[in-house]
């Protein structure tokens, strides 16, 4: 005599309501992730701008001229001297005027989205290359 509810094992319609729901939460996970990736890659392509305008900025004042590119930035020291008095004692810190986050095989500096800065010595100014960010 069976007992009813005391089946062993899945049956086919259990596989298939879950695979169903599986399907479900990956048709709802994705396009959420892709969209907090694309955000998250937004706001370090600002974070990077500013972090770059903020360090010709730092290099003209220092400078008193633009650098000659975006390499100058990651290739020269910046040092802020300290004196007491008319006393030079050293300085506070020794470091590159940007540390990128990304760089391609060429050595430029890329956004978040893979594609190089573009720079104009002239002005000072620096932006995006990737299409829709570029008034940034």
């Amino acid at each position: 005599m069976k007992r009813f509810g005391s089946r062993k094992g899945f049956t086919i319609i259990d596989a298939l309501i879950t695979l169903c729901m599986i399907g479900v939460l990956i048709g709802v996970v994705i396009p959420k992730y892709q969209q907090l990736a694309r955000e998250a890659q937004k706001t370090a392509l600002k974070a990077e701008l500013a972090n770059i305008r903020t360090s010709i900025s730092l290099f003209k004042l220092l400078n008193r001229r633009n650098p000659e590119g975006l390499k100058e930035l990651i290739e020269k020291n910046v040092m802020l001297p300290v004196s007491v008095g008319n006393t030079y004692t050293g300085s506070v810190f020794k470091e590159k005027y940007l540390l990128p986050n990304a760089m391609d095989q060429q050595g430029n500096i890329i956004d978040p989205f893979g594609n190089r800065f573009l720079y104009d010595p002239v002005r000072g100014e620096v932006k995006t290359t990737t299409q829709g960010y570029q008034d940034w």
